[in-house]
């Protein structure tokens, strides 16, 4: 383990070092404040052994105490990437369903409304922005949305942080 790792996972460690090496006391760990190289010297100095015997004793442990803890995260991002993939799948079949909603939405619209005057023209309208939504939804699905969210907001991006902000006040203002 090198020099920048055990001093980040420092703390983490100190729980483990504690029970390796019980001659440690609390005043030991703290002004070994995560520097390998004082760690060695104390367990040379407590313990009585030869520097280089301290070092392959200190390593084994660091070794020790990192495959247990790569194991732990490795568990940890399969765990991860099975809910990524299982969230994913739902997500994808919801927008399935909430695309042929929309759809259907804009059918019963098209059917009962009018399409003559004020009133059709804006019907219509409704409909056209439905059924292109029911359309987009059903083939690209949730993660097509997100890149083209994405792209529209590098595109816009004045715009898309006034209605970031009008979204943000209105929600703001809703009545709990």
């Amino acid at each position: 383990m090198n020099e920048d790792i055990f001093a980040g996972q420092w703390k983490q460690m100190r729980g483990d070092l504690r029970s390796w090496w019980g001659k440690l006391t609390e005043d030991d760990f703290d002004r070994i404040g995560g520097q390998k190289d004082k760690l060695i010297g104390l367990v040379q100095e407590k313990y009585g052994y030869a520097r280089g015997h301290a070092e392959q004793e200190v390593e084994r442990r660091l070794k020790q105490f990192g495959d247990d803890t790569g194991g732990v995260v490795a568990t940890m991002t399969a765990k991860a990437q099975e809910f990524g993939a299982s969230a994913a799948t739902k997500s994808n079949e919801a927008a399935t369903v909430v695309g042929e909603k929309i759809g259907s939405l804009a059918t019963v619209i098209r059917e009962n409304v009018p399409q003559e005057g004020a009133m059709g023209t804006a019907a219509t309208s409704v409909v056209d922005g439905l059924e292109s939504a029911s359309s987009y939804l059903r083939e690209k699905k949730f993660g097509h949305l997100a890149k083209d969210v994405s792209a529209l907001v590098h595109a816009y991006p004045v715009q898309s942080l006034l209605i970031g902000v009008g979204i943000g006040y209105l929600l703001a203002r809703r009545p709990r």
